[in-house]
This record gives C-alpha cells, structure tokens and sequence, in this order.
C-alpha cells in the first residue's frame, strides 16, 4: 500500500534510539525527508547513519525548555522549507511510589511530556496552518490508561498528554491538522530492559528471563517491536487515516484491558 508520504518532511522528537528511531526509519523508507531531535550529537550522528533518508538532519535540542523547542522548529524549516508530520516521543517511564518519588523528577517527566509536546504544538501549527495541513502524533505509554500505584509519576503526566490531544485535535481539526496518539505496550527496546513491572514473576531476572511470563499476560502471546509502534505511526501520518483525528491506537498485542 502507498502510503503517499514521499516529500513529506517529519520531524522526530527523542529519535536517536528505540521506538523513535524505529519510527524515523519507517518514515524515510516511506520517502520522508527526516529531522531527528536529540540531546546529544554522538547519538543523534549515529542515528542519521541508519537513515535510508532522501535528506536527513539531526537537531539538538532539549524539548523541557520552551527556547529549545521553538529553535528546533524555526531550524527544521530553514533546513526543509517545512514540516508536514510532528512525531512526539521524548520521554521515558517512571516508576515509583508517591512517596518515592522527588517533586523535582515530577516536574522534570511532567516538562517532557506535555510542556514539550505543547511547545512543539504552538510552534508548528502555524506553518501547517500556512501548509494546508499536518499530522501531529503523540507517543503515550500505556499508564495514562492504566494506572499503577508503583508508576505513578508516568500514571498522571501519561493521562495528561491523553488530555492534550484529545483537546488539541479539537482545535486543530478545522485547520487539517490532525491529532492523534499511538500508545505502546509490551513493546521490547532499550527502554523496557531493565523495566521491572509490578507483577513480574521472578524480581531480579534478566528482561530474557521474564520475558515468557510477561509475553503471556499479552493475548498474542510475544512482546512487540519498535518497528510495530513505527508502523502505525507512519499509518496515521498518511492521507489512509484523513478521517482519524483525535484518537488513541493501542499497540500492545491486546494487553491494555481498558476499553477507551
């Protein structure tokens, strides 16, 4: 299936590694133009390397900070003459307990999460506006619609990016810019690792160890990939999906047991 999105150019927030990079992949062999945001130039080199990308060009920048945001935004332009695709995926999971968590490491995921995502949105809007359209996707881990006392850092500011984009779509739909989330679980990459889950079977083991027991909480029965998340993402980034506009797509092998 032709996805249309030869020429587009889309930019990628924490796509040096895991599900971002899998993500800015997907898109340049789909014919994108690729700007991967990243805090670090060693990795954001590395990562452009396995770009098969018509054009591809790494930015650093640190979405926490409002400045950053708003330069990363003004260089892609300059650099493509536009962006047509918003990949928001910066961020990591934080587990812990209320009382085990810093209030500074709650405002540190909290300015990752959502001040970033909302900066990226102020400052591209208006060159989709101009563009006649864009696609504007989020990345939600899966505690923003199940919580869990043992994350409830990642459990609150998750459900708050829900939040945004179901309230950003309502405002950008009329412009053509759609909004939507894709929301992973039991999704196997540098993140989940070292991710002990708070009905793992064997505390202490390798991720190797766990993994069958975890992989049969998930109705396939495996844990996914990055490349699954990728794939969706570059679904919803294509004219396949014109009528999907403020949505969430699980992708997690049927695990999540909410209903919305």
């Amino acid at each position: 299936m032709d996805l249309g999105l030869s020429g587009k150019v889309a930019l990628i927030t924490g796509g040096t590694s895991g599900i971002g990079l899998a993500i800015a992949q997907r898109l340049a062999a789909e014919g994108c133009r690729i700007a991967v945001c990243g805090r670090e130039r060693e990795k954001l080199d590395k990562a452009i390397a396995t770009l098969n990308a018509a054009e591809a060009k790494g930015f650093i920048a640190d979405v926490c900070k409002p400045p950053d945001v708003a330069a990363l935004v003004d260089d892609a332009v300059k650099a493509f003459g536009r962006i047509d695709i918003v990949v928001s995926n910066a961020g990591t999971h934080i587990a812990g307990r209320i009382d085990g968590v810093a209030t500074e490491t709650l405002l540190r995921h909290f300015q990752t999460k959502v001040v970033g995502p909302w900066e990226l949105a102020r400052n591209v809007a208006p060159h989709m506006r101009r563009q006649g359209g864009g696609r504007f996707i989020v990345i939600i881990g899966q505690t923003g619609k199940v919580p869990q006392a043992n994350a409830i850092p990642s459990t609150v500011v998750n459900a708050a990016q829900h939040a945004f984009v179901k309230s950003l779509s309502d405002e950008l739909a009329k412009d053509k810019i759609l909004v939507n989330a894709v929301c992973p679980s039991r999704i196997k990459s540098p993140l989940t690792d070292q991710l002990k889950l708070y009905n793992e079977m064997y505390l202490g083991r390798s991720l190797e160890q766990q993994e069958s027991q975890w992989g049969a909480e998930v109705p396939l029965g495996r844990w996914g990939t990055p490349d699954d998340i990728a794939n969706a993402v570059a679904f919803l980034a294509s004219e396949r999906a014109a009528f999907i506009a403020g949505t969430n797509i699980d992708v997690d092998g049927g695990h999540q047991r909410s209903i919305f």
